[in-house]
């Protein structure tokens, strides 16, 4: 796995690009501890690069575009890392970051703005999946809930359309009645925004599939999320997520590699991977799914997912026997690889 640079190569100049936590514009004041761990991932990242021996700049992205176009001039670096998951407080800019990267012939790690705009977009994301054939479960997108036609059975899982990091979701989200169902839309649109997305709510295993590569992707073993309670729902909340401190994030519990029949082992790395490829994934990115008994179904794909050294992406890589090291060098290679070509 270890990279082997050239002499001019071993000179490069790594950025690490990240985006400073600011308020968010809508939803929730909680919903900022989201945005607050770039930070701590881009120290993680900094201190590999230090093992690595690699020159580095830190380049913190806060409140303005202009300035960090002319800091990008001014320090050239070879190739960035990309962490920014936002801007101005708002995820939807995310794709706007390495857009600039592409304007300033930058090579940079991770997914493309199509692909973090498609992926970001959950209608159209599962209309893709759909497109392939990939197993996701029935939903429906509802702008306001006089849109509801009663297509999908209950109980149902809603969630706002164009969020990650289970910004939005509670266990409120899971709705047992056109009741439940009514009250958790309108707070999606008027807190967050957005249409929100109604799905039926599998009640099954949880599974994050971290995939690492281009040409020939691999699959990276098999992350499970276990729920310590019995009682619905069992989910991956923002507090289970975010919160440390709280029941749901002490009850929810990963095990890595999870225990699973090689034929269906084997169904989820195949359906895994042909949907990294479907979305345009690059790098390395998460897919989470659901078994319904042991049939798969994809809830989400997450291009540049959180790479944190305790997020589930990097446990897969070390369970895989990858350092963190050396994958920080692998996607490095990536994004020079891109550059060259």
């Amino acid at each position: 796995m270890t990279i082997k640079y050239d002499k001019k190569r071993r000179n490069i100049i790594v950025g690490v690009l990240f985006n400073t936590p600011v308020e968010p514009l809508k939803g929730e004041e909680i919903d900022f501890i989201a945005d607050a761990e770039v930070k701590e991932v881009a120290e993680a990242v900094q201190k590999a690069l230090e093992k690595l021996g690699l020159e580095y700049q830190m380049i913190p992205f806060e409140m303005d575009f202009e300035v960090l176009v002319k800091t990008l001039k001014h320090r050239k670096p070879n190739v960035v890392i990309n962490l920014c998951e936002g801007a101005y407080g708002d995820s939807h800019q995310e794709m706007n970051i390495p857009a600039i990267l592409e304007i300033l012939r930058i090579p940079y790690t991770g997914s493309s703005p199509l692909t973090l705009g498609i992926c970001q977009n959950k209608r159209l994301t599962k209309e893709i999946l759909r497109a392939n054939r990939l197993p996701t479960p029935k939903f429906t997108i509802l702008e306001n809930f006089s849109d509801w036609k009663k297509e999908i059975r209950f109980p149902l899982f809603v969630k706002p359309s164009k969020e990650d990091a289970s910004i939005g979701i509670s266990s409120k989200s899971y709705v047992r009645n056109e009741a439940e169902l009514k009250a958790q839309v309108e707070y999606i649109h008027n807190r967050y925004k957005q249409p929100a997305l109604v799905e039926e709510y599998v009640a099954g295993r949880e599974l994050n599939v971290s995939i690492l590569g281009n040409e020939n992707p691999i699959v990276l073993p098999i992350s499970e999320i276990t729920f310590d309670f019995s009682e619905e729902p069992k989910i991956v909340d923002f507090s289970a997520k975010w919160l440390k401190e709280s029941e749901q994030y002490k009850k929810t519990k990963p095990v890595c590699p999870a225990l699973l029949p090689a034929s269906v082992k084997n169904k989820i790395e195949e359906i895994a991977l042909l949907a990294y490829e479907s979305l345009y994934c690059r790098d390395y990115a998460r897919i989470d799914i659901r078994l319904k008994g042991n049939h798969p179904l994809i809830l989400e794909a997450n291009p540049n997912p959180d790479i944190a050294p305790d997020a589930g992406f990097v446990r897969s890589l070390r369970v895989a026997g990858i350092s963190y090291e050396q994958f920080i060098e692998k996607i490095i290679h990536f994004a020079l690889q891109r550059g060259s070509s």
